[in-house]
């Protein structure tokens, strides 16, 4: 049986990279003791045991070198060499205790037993984990300084065997070994600790990843009967019967509350995976400002309120940043105003600062006239599924997820959400965010529709509802539409017919939307080109950009919310392309 084995070389590497770590300090000190010790001690002595300790320092050196923790433990024989290359070392520097211990005066004696307490000590530091590092480290040292005062004795000639003297030396080794067994014990626990640590550390992730998945499935699955509740609630507002709008215009509202209840589940999984991504592309952040409060202005009207903006034409027409993201913290910041301000009205100050290398600091601040928040509701307002009053969620509906996001995606965007009361009522919040950049060429205008003729359309999703609705929402603008309930159906239908516009579904069993599309770019056929739009309702940036890797031209998310759905045909047939409708959040 050998007598070292895989176990111990592993274990070397840590008393290793400490022992290389330290080589210049001990050469310095090695320095300084030739230098201070120079009075007591013949200088070819001194100068000889300088020259024998950089010889052990530089075989130590080569001995350990490949014991590293970011490699493969070497074989058994080399820690044995490494093993042999301390005990050298120590022997090599601790040999010079010895003429010390003899040197005339009270300083030679005092000073080898500083030297080799002291080595002793560091050994005990440095070889954590290795008990062969620490044996072979303090051996010679122990042997010094137990020989040192027997050889001084039997000099002068006086009995070698001094009790009190060896009692001393004993509960000196005694402590060493106490305190080397106590490090051990630390580190046994520490490592234990860390461990379990890391294993619940990894549970915890494993869980976190387990319900996003779990949610992006759940979201993924609800849109497509929800993007049917949407068709149906269209078609019926298009009914020439008051009572039929009427019913239209709620289902269409309660499906929306039912998607906003779903964006904002999956946006916080993703925030809690640590898998939400901002973007970086150029828009327009005064028509973005503009656009969203002029969504609001209705809504507001409608209560009796008024809705203010001012600052606007401080904004930049270009900029580089997230819009989607900054449009969603706008819009949930002015709808909470709205929603909670009984009387009055709410204002959108809107205030750019020059940040360093160009950037802007853009601050929005939305102040309501309402009744405002108290110390408590302050306090708890960011906190997701949190509502400030019981009866919120009751009276206006909601999961209380929405100022939690918009602070997270702001922090995103390297700025922050704040909250506080008005100087004269009401609440103040105020988004921070940071925009980069753009050159004023990066926004291409519009192009003028070209195609007056009814476009035609192929419509792909395995879901036969999923269809149907697409069908239903597409009817308004007299397109020609065909299906395909699968890849495989899809590529047949495009090799023979041209299409104007492809539906794409992303995932289908079989072919699935990023393949079909691969496959659709690299054969010859009437359809080579034509212009696609994934249907998904995965519509992160890493799925946008498999979307668009894959040969897409862009993406609109289920559930498929009529105007916006146009909005993105219109830009598809016309060939725009602003960046901020890459993806059309349908």
């Amino acid at each position: 049986m050998p007598l070292l084995n895989a176990k111990d070389s592993e274990a070397l590497a840590g008393p290793a990279e400490a022992r290389r770590g330290q080589a210049p300090l001990r050469l310095f000190m090695a320095l300084v003791l030739a230098i201070g010790f120079r009075g007591q001690l013949a200088e070819p002595l001194l100068w000889g045991w300088l020259a024998a300790y950089l010889c052990a320092e530089v075989f130590e050196l080569w001995a350990l070198w490949p014991f590293r923790h970011d490699r493969p433990a070497p074989p058994a024989w080399r820690a044995g060499v490494g093993v042999f290359s301390m005990f050298t070392m120590a022997a090599a520097f601790g040999a010079i205790a010895l003429p010390l211990w003899l040197a005339p005066g009270s300083l030679g004696p005092a000073g080898s037993v500083l030297l080799l307490a002291g080595s002793i000590l560091n050994v005990l530091i440095m070889s954590r984990r290795s008990p062969l590092a620490f044996i072979a480290g303090v051996l010679p040292y122990i042997a010094y300084l137990m020989s040192a005062p027997l050889i001084d004795r039997a000099a002068r000639g006086a009995d070698p065997f001094s009790l009190p003297f060896l009692l001393a030396e004993l509960l000196f080794l005694c402590a060493a070994l106490m305190i080397y067994s106590a490090a051990e014990r630390m580190a046994d626990t520490e490592a234990r600790t860390h461990a379990e640590l890391d294993a619940r550390r990894g549970r915890a992730e494993s869980e976190a990843s387990a319900r996003s998945a779990f949610v992006a499935t759940v979201s993924h699955e609800l849109r497509t009967p929800l993007t049917a509740i949407l068709a149906a609630g269209a078609d019926l507002q298009r009914q020439e019967t008051g009572l039929s709008r009427e019913r239209g215009a709620m289902i269409a509202d309660a499906a929306r509350m039912m998607r906003a209840l779903l964006d904002d589940l999956l946006d916080l999984t993703k925030l809690e995976a640590r898998r939400m991504r901002v973007e970086s592309v150029a828009f327009d952040p005064r028509r973005l400002v503009r656009d969203v409060v002029g969504f609001w202005t209705a809504e507001a009207q409608r209560k009796g309120l008024f809705l203010a903006l001012t600052g606007e034409a401080s904004l930049p027409v270009s900029a580089s940043g997230d819009p989607m993201r900054l449009r969603q913290i706008l819009n949930n910041l002015i709808s909470n105003a709205v929603k909670f301000t009984g009387t009055g009205g709410v204002t959108i100050e809107v205030e750019t600062h020059e940040g360093a290398n160009g950037s802007t600091e853009l601050s929005l601040t939305v102040a309501d006239t309402g009744r405002g928040l108290t110390k408590s509701q302050l306090e708890r307002l960011f906190t997701p599924f949190e509502q400030t009053d019981d009866t919120i969620a009751r009276t206006h509906g909601g999961t209380g997820l929405g100022l939690a996001i918009s602070r997270e995606l702001a922090r995103l965007m390297g700025g922050d959400l704040t909250a506080e009361n008005g100087a004269r009522g009401g609440a103040r919040f105020t988004a921070r965010v940071r925009l980069e950049r753009a050159a004023e060429t990066a926004l291409a205008p519009q192009k003028a529709q070209a195609a007056h003729r009814p476009p035609r359309i192929l419509v792909v999703d395995d879901h036969p509802i999923g269809r149907k609705a697409m069908a239903v929402l597409l009817e308004p603008l007299g397109a020609v539409v065909a299906e395909a309930d699968s890849g495989e159906a899809a590529l047949d239908a495009l090799s023979v017919e041209r299409f104007d516009l492809v539906f794409m579904d992303v995932t289908m069993p079989g072919i699935g939307g990023h393949e079909a599309v691969r496959r659709l770019r690299s054969l010859p056929g009437p359809n080579r080109g034509v212009a696609v739009l994934a249907s998904s309702g995965l519509t992160g940036r890493e799925d946008v950009a498999a979307c668009l890797a894959a040969g897409m031209n862009g993406c609109v998310a289920k559930p498929l919310e009529p105007a916006a759905l146009y909005a993105a045909i219109e830009r598809v047939l016309t060939g725009a392309t602003d960046p901020e409708q890459t993806t059309a959040a349908a």
